[in-house]
């Protein structure tokens, strides 16, 4: 989703959660540093960023993290970032599984 349509669907995202008596906390590596529980500021430069930011697998955060890099996390790398914090339930805006020859 290009800027700024991800970022208000990203504040949009994190209102419903919000709302709905959780604590939403965007997973993200900005710079090189992980980040979970994104500021507003930090949401709109990933947003900003868009496909520049790295698609980032937890196999991928040791090379983001040590270039200094900028990764959108998937699920495996999200589930790692919450696990280290206590974060035991989280969601995400969809599982990937798009894969050559798939649909066999």
């Amino acid at each position: 989703m290009p800027y700024p349509q991800n970022f208000e669907t990203a504040k949009e995202v994190e209102a419903i959660v919000r709302n709905n008596g959780a604590v939403p906390a965007t997973i993200a590596i900005l710079e090189g540093l992980p980040c979970v529980g994104l500021s507003t500021e930090e949401l709109e430069r990933l947003a900003k960023l868009g496909s520049k930011a790295q698609k980032t697998a937890r196999r991928d955060i040791a090379h983001v993290v040590a270039t200094r890099g900028n990764g959108a996390t998937t699920v495996s790398a999200t589930m790692f970032f919450a696990s280290m914090v206590g974060i035991p339930v989280f969601v995400t805006g969809g599982i990937g599984g798009v894969h050559r020859h798939g649909e066999h």
